[in-house]
């Protein structure tokens, strides 16, 4: 029988809670600046626009395989 402990399997029932949430989530447009590093000396300054439920998610995506040194965001009106 089965207990409480944590088990690989037990994290699902706390990602299916945060995938309803995103779900109901309203869409946000945000505006990222961000410095990127290029290699060891090239710095190249960029900008975007993104509509998300999730910025932190968005972020961590866009990070992934960057090297970000400085990024700024900012929520953006919804009309």
């Amino acid at each position: 029988m089965e207990n409480d402990d944590n088990h690989s399997g037990d994290n699902n029932k706390y990602s299916n809670i945060n995938k309803h949430n995103n779900y109901m989530a309203e869409i946000k447009k945000y505006r990222l600046k961000y410095t990127e590093l290029i290699n060891e000396e090239t710095e190249r300054d960029g900008e975007m626009i993104v509509e998300t439920k999730n910025i932190q998610w968005t972020m961590e995506q866009f990070m992934r395989n960057r090297h970000i040194i400085k990024m700024d965001t900012k929520q953006l009106n919804n009309k």
